[in-house]
């Protein structure tokens, strides 16, 4: 049975984080190692990438990155929805034609089927350093609107 549509952001907000309770609970995130949430509404563009708006999701990201890693030439991610799979992607910056982006992509396609996600739901990213391997991360959390 789908969960009813909410009525408020912070109705929204709320099931946000009763999703992020299993995730915290099983121990790949550091207590108070989380991002703040990038939020992002779907399109109807059903592609294999998800893009993420520069400077806001830059923002976050620049808090988690390091030295070593260089998001031009593209960094594997571990994405982690709100039961605690794993799915496996790639972080990437892109630059061209006077826009600037990043893009999720190489299983990002997967995700969504597999959520049943569609346009008009509400994506929110958190990132985080993994507590065993401090792979860069991510937990998806969503709120569906259909």
């Amino acid at each position: 049975m789908a969960d009813a549509e909410p009525s408020s952001e912070r109705e929204i907000l709320a099931r946000e984080e009763q999703q992020l309770d299993f995730v915290m609970s099983v121990g790949i995130v550091k207590e108070c190692e989380l991002s703040m949430p990038y939020r992002a509404q779907l399109t109807g563009d059903k592609s294999n990438l998800f893009l993420l708006r520069v400077p806001e999701f830059e923002d976050i990201l620049l808090d988690f990155l390091e030295e070593r890693e260089d998001v031009r030439e593209g960094i594997e991610v571990n994405v982690y929805d709100r039961g605690g799979h794993e799915f496996q992607m790639m972080l990437r910056k892109c630059e061209g034609n006077g826009n600037v982006f990043y893009a999720l992509n190489r299983g990002w396609l997967n995700f969504l089927d597999q959520h049943c996600l569609r346009e008009n739901d509400f994506i929110s990213l958190r990132t985080f350093r993994h507590t065993f391997n401090h792979k860069l991360s991510f937990v998806v959390t969503y709120t569906k609107m259909q």
